[in-house]
């Protein structure tokens, strides 16, 4: 029962499987970089626009009593 045990190859998920996971990672944390930019860029135009709206309001006060 001595005989050699099967050997499995690993060049296969080297050269093809590896390469194609890490491109999937790269590019999963790229579309979340994108989502999130753009998250933060709708979220700082609402934000200012309110700054805004409160900076006319303080302006139009001011003047008002004067």
């Amino acid at each position: 029962m001595g005989g050699n045990p099967i050997q499995f190859d690993y060049t296969l998920i080297l050269t093809i499987m590896l390469p194609v996971i890490i491109s999937l990672i790269f590019f999963s944390f790229f579309v979340y970089l994108m989502v999130s930019a753009i998250k933060f860029f709708k979220h700082k135009a609402t934000s200012d626009q309110m700054l805004l709206q409160k900076l006319n309001e303080l302006i139009r006060l001011q003047t008002q009593d004067k």
